[in-house]
């Protein structure tokens, strides 16, 4: 249903949706002329016909169907209290005729007042019911409990990416009993919109971590720490982050390999891509890469910007190839997927926990902080766990699996007695196995260049709070609510001196639509920088093309802050150590005024910010100068953190984990997150962990034998 089928402008509405004092949503339009008083809190124009009042009763068909909610009655609160007109309101000259018509439905399963504490764009139109009532068809978070047994086979800890994975495969095998236990609440329906994602960032639903300062960049950041993202919900950072479906490159996966993960080439791993994905989007899954019919719904967002058209026009204009970067090429230009299912974000929780709600072998339970894994005779028992103020143990009778992350899951290593030697001492905890846990970690540091548009271009905040466009999200799941986060074009690209293999990239560069509230709110940055470079284009149209190394050579730490687990880690990425890095980033930057520069783009306005960066007034004639010196001064991460469990040969000095993901020297101890990576993917890291998760669930229930 679109826009165009509405009544004239001259016919409007002002539509309030809210929960009444029943705890039942009420929808209500009203015809009025322009010059009566608002009555209403959130005030939104629509007309007031009988296709809003369609509108209306489908979705709360679609959700009744669904069943989120109840079947209205015929002698219950729910049927409209005038009849529906049987055609829209005539035109007439009378300008004061008025029409109300007043619903009642059942009680969304949401809880309206807590979705509006998160800071969306959505929260002040007063739409955000009708936007979620839209799309309660897909639940999006699974049934939890507060009761925890004595004893569980399996004991996981962490509910993100891959603990979601690794809980419900084990789940399959009736015979054992799991537990899953997350530090954080189920996550807002409203975490579900794609555009809205950057929204849940230092939310209660973020572990809102900080770097320490960096000795290398940072210049522009409040004391040079890096922000430091993690998802703290069930789904984990799938729920907070912009969902992009990237693998990483063949020869990614073949190192692995080659340096000791046997069993874990690419050849090996692609199975498990294709196992945990359904790619709608029969153009990619016709080249035999991609998988139809697994748990994880992967397609295009439905918006075509202006920006995106511009950026691949001048992609190909420069002779790139525009299409599916996961098959058999990985270098160009990628018409980017995402996890994605009919415009809604697909978290693994999504994915892989809520079509197995109905399984009596399977607990989750949030808000369980876990302190410590229980380890005697070097053997894992269990886990040592606060939940609802009481401390609490729960015995794992096969093994404890760690998945909570690439931060917390060394943190947690360590605190259990895993870890260097000297850290461990240093903090007078018992030494059990002395291993490298918290080093190797690497990470994609990215920085951002940014690029003015036309003004006759509309702001990517002015799109999300657009009425026409939240109608569009509403009625069809498309437009500029489904953008990840702005994202529209991704590249994979080679450096100018690039000395690897023909189709391995160095750089990936993203093209999105530039929103102030970032950099003022979510990246840490000084606000000095903020306000002299970003302030001046609050209200103005703008995009950025972040530059990012896709092959770090720095290597960073996870260490110990205290013994007290609610104390965060120390966390040193020690980004831009090895100084070819930052060289990397800098011909990103380079490429991406190239593009900037093409007459696509400069049909639509693109051309340099006006601002500069304080410290780099003097080098603003200068490419590699000043581009360096924005690169030392801000410098974000993308949640893409891996390592400090490192995966390998157990006779390697540098490993953790062994190729079957066993903590070395510890028995009944498995980690099945981003962690075991040996080295990053190039590319985004979500769905690499998923497939890790994947292939771990395989080879742990090759050692379930279950009697039939």
């Amino acid at each position: 249903m679109q826009l165009r089928s509405f009544q004239d402008e001259k016919f409007l509405a002002k539509m309030q949706a809210f929960k009444d004092e029943e705890g039942l949503l009420r929808i209500r339009t009203k015809l009025v002329d322009s010059d009566e008083k608002e009555d209403f809190k959130f005030p939104v124009l629509l007309p007031a016909n009988d296709v809003v009042v369609k509108l209306i009763r489908e979705e709360h068909k679609k959700a009744m169907h669904a069943g989120e909610i109840g079947e209205l009655a015929e002698n219950t609160p729910g049927l409209p209290t005038k009849d529906i007109p049987d055609s829209p309101v005539e035109d007439t000259d009378d300008s004061k005729v008025t029409m109300v018509l007043d619903f009642v439905f059942p009680p969304l399963p949401y809880n309206i007042a807590l979705e509006s504490t998160y800071p969306t764009p959505y929260v002040t139109t007063g739409l955000l019911p009708l936007i979620l009532l839209s799309m309660v068809g897909q639940k999006h978070t699974p049934k939890t409990t507060k009761f925890v047994k004595p004893s569980y086979d399996y004991v996981i800890v962490g509910g993100g990416s891959a603990g979601s994975v690794v809980a419900a495969r084990l789940a399959e095998k009736e015979c054992v009993s799991v537990l899953l236990l997350e530090a954080g609440i189920p996550s807002p329906k409203s975490s579900d919109i794609p555009a809205a994602a950057r929204s849940f960032i230092k939310t209660d639903i973020d572990w809102d971590y900080l770097t320490v300062p960096q000795e290398h960049t940072g210049n522009g950041l409040i004391n040079n720490s890096v922000a430091w993202p993690s998802g703290k919900t069930i789904g984990g950072s799938g729920v907070i982050n912009s969902m992009l479906n990237l693998r990483g490159n063949k020869h990614n996966y073949d190192d692995w390999a080659k340096q000791g993960a046997k069993g874990w080439s690419y050849d090996d791993v692609l199975p498990y891509f294709k196992k945990l994905e359904d790619n709608v989007n029969f153009d990619y899954v016709k080249n035999g890469y991609h998988g139809i019919g697994g748990p994880v719904t992967v397609s295009k967002p439905r918006y075509n910007s202006p920006l995106k058209r511009a950026v691949l026009e001048a992609a190909l204009d420069k002779g790139y190839r525009v299409g599916d970067i996961n098959g058999p090429n990985s270098t160009g230009f990628y018409d980017l997927q995402a996890t994605m299912r009919n415009g809604q974000r697909c978290s693994a929780a999504k994915a892989y926990l809520v079509p197995n709600d109905f399984r009596l072998n399977l607990d989750i339970v949030p808000r369980a902080f876990v302190k410590k894994i229980v380890i005697e005779n070097l053997q894992a028992k269990g886990v040592e766990f606060d939940f609802e103020g009481i401390p609490r143990f729960v015995k794992a009778n096969k093994e404890v699996i760690m998945a909570a992350g690439t931060t917390n899951t060394a943190q947690l290593l360590m605190l259990s007695g895993i870890g260097p030697k000297e850290e461990l001492e240093k903090h007078k905890i018992p030494v059990k196995a002395d291993l490298p846990v918290g080093k190797n970690m690497q990470d994609h540091a990215t920085s951002v260049v940014t690029f003015e548009l036309n003004d006759d271009i509309s702001t990517f905040g002015e799109k999300q709070v657009d009425k026409s466009n939240i109608l569009e999200y509403v009625t069809s799941k498309s437009g500029p609510l489904t953008s990840v986060q702005g994202d529209n074009v991704i590249a994979f690209l080679k450096q100018k001196n690039h000395t690897g293999p023909a189709d391995l990239p160095d750089i990936e560069l993203y093209f999105l639509e530039g929103s102030v509230l970032l950099p003022e709110t979510q990246l840490n940055i000084k606000p000095e920088y903020t306000q002299k470079v970003f302030e001046p284009y609050k209200n103005k149209p703008f995009y950025w093309c972040l530059s990012q190394h896709l092959h770090p050579k720095s290597r960073g730490t996870v260490t110990l802050r205290s013994t007290s687990p609610y104390d965060p880690p120390v966390i040193d990425p020690k980004y831009f150590s090895d100084s070819s890095d930052l060289d990397t980033i800098v011909d990103g930057m380079k490429q991406c005024k190239e593009f900037a520069e093409s007459e696509p783009l400069k049909k639509i306005g693109s051309k340099p910010i006006s601002t500069v960066y304080p410290g780099c007034e003097n080098l603003v004639n200068d490419d590699d100068k000043y581009f360096r010196c924005m690169a030392q001064a801000i410098i974000i991460t993308q949640n893409h953190q891996v390592g400090t469990a490192k995966m390998g040969d157990p006779t390697d000095p540098t490993t953790v984990v062994d190729p079957k993901l066993r903590v070395k020297n510890v028995k009944n101890l498995r980690v099945v997150d981003a962690s075991v990576m040996p080295i990053i993917p190039g590319g985004n890291t979500n769905v690499p962990t998923m497939m890790v998760a994947e292939k771990a669930s395989d080879i742990i229930k090759e050692t379930i034998q279950c009697d039939i």
